[in-house]
């Protein structure tokens, strides 16, 4: 019986230290290229407080969180999948230019508080709380719950 518990606990210690190595905090200089020029591009003005790696047995999510809020999560390859704030509007240059064009239009005194880019389609949230999906070509598509 103390040997099955020594080898239990030894077990748990080692699964804990390799899960923790799995998440991890990371420097600027560890993202994906791609990420890198995205952050320096669209976020250049803001201050980041930590950038995150998360290893998973399917595959590997970065996010940078800036001191003001802001959040972006990056997939493997360094592409944005995930730009979100709750308390500022979000810099959009770097959205298709039929969506920037719709959202000046119809809402003009709006921001964008969140965006999220799935496989075929974008969906953003508004600081009013409206959500609007568009398709990969930035077309609307339609108002989401």
């Amino acid at each position: 019986m103390k040997k099955a518990l020594i080898i239990l606990c030894t077990l748990l210690i080692g699964i804990s230290v390799w899960a923790a190595d799995l998440h991890r905090i990371i420097t600027f200089e560890e993202l994906p290229i791609k990420a890198q020029e995205f952050v320096t591009t669209n976020f250049s003005s803001q201050s980041i407080l930590f950038v995150r790696i998360e290893v998973d047995v399917t595959k590997t999510e970065y996010t940078v969180r800036f001191e003001n809020g802001m959040e972006i999560e990056f997939n493997s390859t360094g592409d944005w999948e995930e730009v979100e704030s709750h308390a500022e509007c979000l810099p959009t240059g770097f959205l298709n230019e039929n969506i920037l064009n719709y959202l000046t239009q119809n809402y003009p005194n709006c921001c964008v508080h969140e965006i999220a880019k799935g496989r075929y389609k974008v969906e953003i949230e508004l600081n009013t709380g409206l959500e609007l999906v568009f398709n990969k070509n930035g077309e609307f598509l339609r108002y989401d719950d």
